[in-house]
């Protein structure tokens, strides 16, 4: 075998790897059975303070914005979004590799 093709291969194979690993690490994630990792933390303490006097108008709308938006939720949606995004680049750049390694092993059949 030529050096071409077990590149060829090689890179096919880990093309191929990049592309299914990571499809089926976020299907587990999707179904509920893992859950990504954790790259924006829950705040230590984030606490509704009950003595905001009336001319204290940043208090308030940090009371009210607590409420509104939970932080657990919006760090759950932003570890997520984050997890899509890293294993689309993952999955776009295994197919790059896997389309070279097929190119190595159609150069030869000329």
């Amino acid at each position: 075998m030529e050096i071409s093709k077990i590149a060829g291969i090689i890179l096919l194979v880990i093309g191929v790897l990049l592309i299914v690993v990571p499809l089926l690490q976020t299907y587990s994630i999707l179904t509920g059975k893992g859950m990504p990792p954790q790259v924006f933390k829950n705040p230590e303490s984030v606490k509704i303070d009950k003595n905001v006097t009336v001319a204290d108008i940043q208090g308030q709308v940090q009371n009210a914005m607590t409420k509104i938006f939970p932080f657990e939720a919006i760090n759950s949606i932003l570890n997520l979004a984050t997890w899509l995004v890293l294993m689309w680049i993952l999955m776009y750049g295994g197919g790059k590799i896997a389309d070279i390694g097929v190119k190595l092993l159609n150069s030869n059949h000329g």
